[in-house]
């Protein structure tokens, strides 16, 4: 027992000395103002992505070096995973779940599109039981009903199976998917970390009601069940007519509501709405690891807050490559600290 009980401390002590070797904000600042690719290389050189920079350098292979950012975030993940106790394996476990079901988002939406490329390969965090492999099977496919008999995770086959059956409108299925995803996922993460998920979900919910309202389609079903404000008033943001109309009506409701007011100001509201959430609430989990470090749900803050580093390094790479620091992408980088 006590051999068990000190599991969950060596995981947050090693979780902590891994950020240690992370960029820092200045490293941060640095690469984002460098002229070029090499730079940011010699910059991270000096961080743990070294080792990653000794396989394949971004300036020669950028989409093979993604690959690698991914598969080494994942590799760290397992490991965790496989040293852990039961309750924080289980933690682990439902984080793993709603990696997953991120990747299971972007193939199936790539299959409706007909746009798989091998650039989907750079954004898969490869957490499934039989890596690389088995999303490219999936990506082979150019049916989604077929397709989802490929899915591992039992909660994901359900919940994507529920939303193929519910409509064969390609847009509305891309919706539903996509929700249907997130519910499955964060429904798990509620009830082994409610805490810790409910702002995100409480968010994902309001981005969930405003698509089906702009696409008349019922939310109910696809809706994190019993967490936050937005559940509670489903029903009444369902019966409002537009995206703006539910943003105004929940400005005065949620806190922190900066995300809703920037959205309000902006022509794509509900894609400002994603982008203001994940720069929020990846910097309160930077917050809550940095300042609250010793609970058991710091290795999910950590997690966390290293796959946006893995993307907002993508990102900086993306822009040098293009020559490019105005690019959508760079704009959409979620590690700068968030004023709240």
């Amino acid at each position: 027992m006590n051999i068990i009980m000190s599991i969950v401390p060596f995981l947050i002590a090693k979780a902590h000395a891994n950020h240690s070797k992370s960029p820092t904000q200045s490293q941060i600042n640095s690469m984002i103002t460098s002229e070029r690719i090499i730079d940011v290389e010699n910059i991270l050189q000096n961080t743990g992505y070294g080792k990653l920079l000794n396989e394949v350098r971004p300036s020669v292979d950028l989409p093979q070096f993604e690959i690698n950012l991914r598969r080494e975030f994942a590799r760290i993940l397992h490991v965790f995973r496989t040293a852990s106790d039961n309750s924080t394996r289980e933690l682990l476990d439902a984080f793993a779940i709603s990696i997953e079901a991120t990747n299971m988002d972007h193939i199936f939406q790539a299959i409706i599109r007909n746009n798989v490329t091998e650039d989907l390969e750079k954004i898969i965090i490869p957490v499934g039981k039989f890596g690389m492999s088995h999303y490219r099977r999936i990506m082979d496919f150019n049916n989604v009903d077929t397709a989802v008999d490929l899915i591992v995770y039992p909660e994901l086959k359900i919940a994507a199976t529920k939303a193929l059956q519910s409509t064969s409108d390609d847009d509305e299925r891309i919706f539903l998917l996509s929700s249907a995803f997130s519910h499955a996922a964060y429904s798990k993460l509620g009830r082994v970390a409610p805490n810790w998920v409910k702002t995100e979900a409480n968010y994902l919910n309001l981005e969930t009601i405003c698509r089906a309202v702009n696409l008349g389609i019922d939310s109910d079903n696809w809706l994190i069940p019993k967490i936050g404000s937005v559940y509670k008033l489903r029903k009444t943001l369902s019966n409002l007519n537009s995206t703006r109309d539910i943003l105004t009506y929940m400005s005065t409701r949620m806190s922190p509501s900066r995300p809703l007011i920037n959205a309000l100001n902006s022509d794509d509201m509900i894609s400002k709405l994603e982008d203001e959430v994940l720069q929020l609430i990846y910097y309160q989990r930077f917050k809550n690891f940095i300042l609250y470090g010793n609970r058991k749900e710091a290795i999910l803050d950590y997690f966390s807050i290293k796959k946006a580093e893995i993307e907002d390094i993508s990102r900086i790479l993306t822009s040098k490559l293009l020559h490019n620091d105005q690019t959508a992408e760079l704009r959409r980088m979620v590690y700068p600290i968030y004023p709240i």
